[in-house]
């Protein structure tokens, strides 16, 4: 018995050692190969471990993979086996594979069969004015939730000094913003609402701003206000609405608010013969409004907003 009992402990003990040996081991090179069965082109191809929550960069570069061609690609030495693949055909659809067993499935075939298109995502304009000091060479635009900046949407051109490009997006409405200059310094701002803010103004200050500057047209003035909030509430909106008119101007404090008891400068273009204004102001979180009138901008550059119901 004693024996036995010796012998099995043994066995136990090399089991036990075999399995730290193996578990020490470095992850094999794994590979894959991707056959293309379908009657399109694949542009793109990412592959990641199924645990991850992003595609990552994709694995052709500048290569493309046509119809009856097949290309291998390597993963590194990775302790993974299960990975996700997915194509993306010439005409934008996406085809994918899930949990693919790439420790023992040496090729996984896309024929176009469950290819999916594209979800349709609006189209934007946006005209960009450069009141800089420098050239403008490139401009990058991308949704505020991109991995990457993308393409540069002016190409070969650029904007000079106080010359305006309208540039084309395609995306949500809430982007990021990355200007770079001739001499290759550049500056960003994040979270525009691009189809609120159809025209932006490059200036010095304009990536800190509480909100974008806005652009003077012929026979306007373009002033520093400062509004103050005493309503004792919180303000989600603030718009000027000239006396006698019923046209609304951009909401001024962008999305950031303004607290009970804080101050904030904003830019405000004005015609210059226009000087009396209502405000509305927005409370939040409900959106409760409240107008107020009898305001002069031509003898105050401060905006007090008072308490009241």
């Amino acid at each position: 018995m004693r024996s036995a009992a010796a012998l099995l402990f043994a066995w136990f003990l090399l089991a036990w050692v075999g399995g730290a040996a193996w578990a020490d081991q470095p992850a094999g090179e794994r590979e894959i190969a991707i056959a293309n069965h379908a009657a399109r082109t694949i542009n793109e191809i990412y592959i990641t471990p199924s645990s991850a929550d992003h595609w990552g960069e994709d694995r052709l570069g500048e290569a493309t993979l046509p119809p009856g061609q097949t290309t291998r690609l390597r993963l590194g030495r990775v302790r993974d086996c299960e990975f996700d693949v997915q194509a993306v055909y010439e005409d934008a659809s996406r085809e994918e594979a899930r949990a693919v067993n790439v420790c023992r499935v040496r090729q996984v075939a896309f024929d176009g069969s469950g290819a999916k298109a594209p979800a349709a995502t609006p189209a934007h304009e946006i005209t960009l004015l450069n009141r800089s000091a420098r050239p403008i060479q490139q401009v990058l635009i991308s949704p505020s939730d991109a991995g990457d900046w993308g393409d540069d949407r002016l190409g070969h051109s650029s904007i000079s000094v106080g010359d305006a490009a309208t540039l084309r997006y395609r995306g949500d409405c809430v982007a990021d913003l990355r200007v770079v200059f001739d001499n290759r310094a550049a500056e960003e701002r994040r979270g525009i609402d691009i189809c609120t803010a159809r025209r932006i103004v490059v200036q010095p200050g304009w990536t800190t701003a509480d909100t974008l500057p806005s652009e003077a047209r012929p026979g306007e003035e373009t002033m520093q206000l400062a509004v103050v909030n005493h309503t004792g509430r919180r303000v989600e909106g603030l718009y000027l609405i000239p006396e006698g008119s019923g046209e609304r101007g951009p909401q001024l404090l962008g999305s950031a608010g303004l607290g009970d008891g804080a101050s904030v400068a904003v830019a405000f273009s004005r015609p210059t013969a226009t000087c009396r204004y209502g405000a509305r102001i927005v409370f939040g979180p409900e959106q409760a409004a409240r107008e107020v009138g009898g305001l002069d901008l031509c003898r105050s550059r401060e905006l007090v907003l008072p308490p009241g119901s």
